[in-house]
């Protein structure tokens, strides 16, 4: 009975600990990385501008919080008591001009808060990267700017074997000082996060940029962050063009939720002139919490964010599209619905794709011009005269 008692006893504290686990709402937060929008000039980390719009309305109609960087770093050192759930930090690296050019114009549309690393030695050095004027102006619309290194070297002494010990440490100083004071000069404002370039790092460079004065800095490590991870080996989410949509949904930690009987249907003939009803059922509708469910629509170009309503007795969620149809017409949408798990905390999400067919509302009526008539005093034709259209000569977008 002893045994028995004692195997009880363990088997108790284990799926005790396995369910307080399993229900820790501790909040952690996604740093995301990206490096170009919109430019032939690095095929790897370039992502396109539809690509980029599309994953930050995903962001503001999916109930994520966009937070900065500073907060973040306040919540895993202690000072702050919390972050929202689901919470997102943007950063840009390097310096690019399309930081300044598609990036910012989308960020302040939003009101969403970024940090941008950028390295001293790029700036105004190429048509392709930010002049000091364009950091000066985010800077003070508020953007957050930090340091990636002065030149964007591999920072490691491991990379510089040819370099005796004196000499490497004054070149490491030069790259973390010089960068932080030329920063601070040209903005105004203190410097207090770099960015690995390359990722690049190990517990002697760690330590070296703790002592340069750095408060916290950023690798490419793949993970999120939560209370007590290390300040100065934050990880982070590289986004690229290699990252599909439900890539980049699932980097965010969104779970999987099971979905039935979706409508619009991929094949659906939708009726002249009637309202586009979005609905599905939620099978496991009893495991979330209701408060948490949301539904939108993500188009290739825009989205909606019409009112959805959900009946917690059957799981069933809809919503009815009566405005800006033209808009959607011809294009693939993608509806998405996510919830939390009520026991653990879990982000889930679903989606599913149709195309709204481009005849969806009934062609004008058209009223035929009158028979040609003959006047009789002069035997001439009496017609309706009108000018063929002009082209519109416009210059393709670029």
């Amino acid at each position: 009975m002893t045994s028995r008692a004692l195997l009880a006893t363990i088997f108790t504290l284990f799926t005790t600990t396995f369910v307080f686990a399993a229900v820790d709402e501790t909040p952690v937060a996604t740093v995301l990385c990206y490096h170009i929008v919109e430019s032939p000039q690095d095929p790897r980390m370039e992502i396109s501008r539809e690509t980029f719009h599309q994953q930050m309305r995903y962001l503001a109609m999916t109930g994520y919080n966009v937070i900065t960087l500073k907060d973040l770093y306040d919540y895993v050192t202690g000072k702050r008591g919390s972050i929202p759930k689901n919470s997102v930090v943007i950063t840009i690296d390097d310096g690019w001009r399309s930081t300044y050019t598609e990036v910012f114009p989308e960020m302040q549309k939003r009101k969403f808060p970024f940090t941008v690393f950028i390295y001293p030695k790029i700036i105004g050095q190429t048509a392709h990267a930010l002049t000091w004027k364009q950091v000066k102006e985010m800077s003070d619309a508020g953007v957050d700017i930090e340091s990636h290194s002065f030149s964007h070297p591999f920072l490691t002494q491991r990379r510089h074997p040819d370099v005796d010990g004196r000499a490497y440490q004054e070149w490491l100083e030069h790259e973390l000082a010089d960068s932080r004071k030329i920063i601070a000069r040209e903005t105004g404002r203190d410097v207090e996060f770099l960015a690995y370039p390359y990722g690049d790092y190990n517990h002697q460079l760690v330590t070296s940029v703790g002592k340069a004065g750095y408060a916290a800095a950023l690798t490419c490590d793949y993970g999120r962050v939560k209370r007590g991870s290390d300040p100065l080996r934050m990880k982070r989410v590289i986004v690229d063009k290699h990252m599909d949509f439900a890539a980049f949904r699932h980097y965010l930690g969104a779970g999987t939720m099971p979905i039935e009987d979706t409508l619009p249907a991929p094949t659906q003939v939708f009726e002249p002139a009637q309202p586009i009803v979005i609905s599905a059922k939620l099978p496991k509708h009893k495991s979330l919490d209701p408060s948490s469910i949301g539904m939108a629509l993500l188009g290739p170009s825009g989205s909606a964010a019409s009112p959805f309503s959900y009946d917690p007795k059957d799981g069933s969620i809809t919503m009815t599209l009566r405005e800006a149809l033209d808009t959607l017409r011809g294009k693939y949408q993608r509806a998405i619905v996510w919830a939390t798990e009520a026991k653990t905390g879990r982000r889930v999400e679903a989606s599913w794709t149709f195309k709204i067919p481009e005849q969806l509302l009934p062609l004008p009526t058209v009223t035929p011009l009158a028979p040609a008539t003959l006047t009789p005093s002069t035997n001439s034709t009496v017609a309706t005269s009108g000018g063929s259209p002009q082209a519109s000569l416009r210059s393709p977008k670029k």
